[in-house]
């Protein structure tokens, strides 16, 4: 309702401050229009909340819509909090400044810069475990202090599994193209190929390890060995 169609008889509505953002235009789009406009230039309160309630009542604008985006905004700035503490509190991350941002439905993303593979995977992992987390985008970078070339990662990679006792090195081979480190070689048990996987990682320049370690075939018995293996197998039947 426009200002001259509120002045009837000896009421007259005053003019407020709402009045000067009511646009020109039919009742029902006037109307929309203006709620926003209100609504906008309103401080934060109780007067706000109760209007945005009674313009919900109205039924001229869709203001349900919103406050479903505006609620799922701050769910999603809830579980956003909750990983930017985590990550802020881990011993190994905590000096980076990552950042974390979520979704109401539960899609996380990660950004910001490591040092090695390893660090950005212990990032993405702390991130999946949280509840509520559906999916886990990783915008996080690897990046060193200095120019690192595919000879020097090498070098790097077999000087961390040469430290790791999981991993016996003869067995193991490391390739580097652009960063993507390859293991090659025969392992005798899976546990071991896993362990130089993750130990590869935490090499600095290394951008991804692909696994291409196999579990080497079970050698051929001697006829000798074979008779020996028979006896006892005989023995134990007795």
């Amino acid at each position: 309702m426009s200002r001259k169609n509120r002045i009837k008889g000896n009421y007259h509505e005053p003019e407020t401050l709402m009045d000067t953002h009511r646009p020109v235009g039919p009742p029902q789009a006037r109307e929309a229009k203006s709620q926003k406009a209100q609504l906008k230039v309103m401080p934060p309160g109780l007067n706000k909340d109760v209007k945005r309630g009674m313009s919900y009542k109205t039924g001229l604008v869709d203001w349900r819509g919103k406050e479903r985006r505006e609620g799922a905004k701050r769910e999603g700035g809830g579980l956003a909090q909750q990983i930017q503490a985590i990550l802020d509190q881990d011993g190994n991350l905590r000096g980076y400044g990552l950042k974390a941002q979520a979704t109401a439905e539960g899609r996380v993303i990660l950004s910001g810069i490591v040092d090695t593979l390893a660090e950005k995977e212990r990032a993405e992992t702390l991130a999946a475990g949280i509840p509520g987390v559906r999916a886990v985008e990783s915008e996080i970078s690897i990046s060193t202090d200095g120019a690192v070339d595919d000879p020097d990662v090498t070098m790097e990679v077999q000087e961390e599994l040469a430290a790791e006792t999981a991993v016996d090195l003869r067995h193991v081979g490391v390739e580097t193209k652009k960063g993507t480190v390859y293991l090659v070689g025969n392992i005798k048990d899976p546990a071991e190929a896993e362990a130089a996987a993750r130990t590869a990682a935490r090499a600095r320049g290394v951008r991804n390890v692909i696994n291409n370690l196999e579990l080497a075939e079970k050698e051929e018995l001697t006829p000798e060995e074979i008779f020996h293996s028979q006896v006892r197998n005989d023995g134990e039947k007795i």
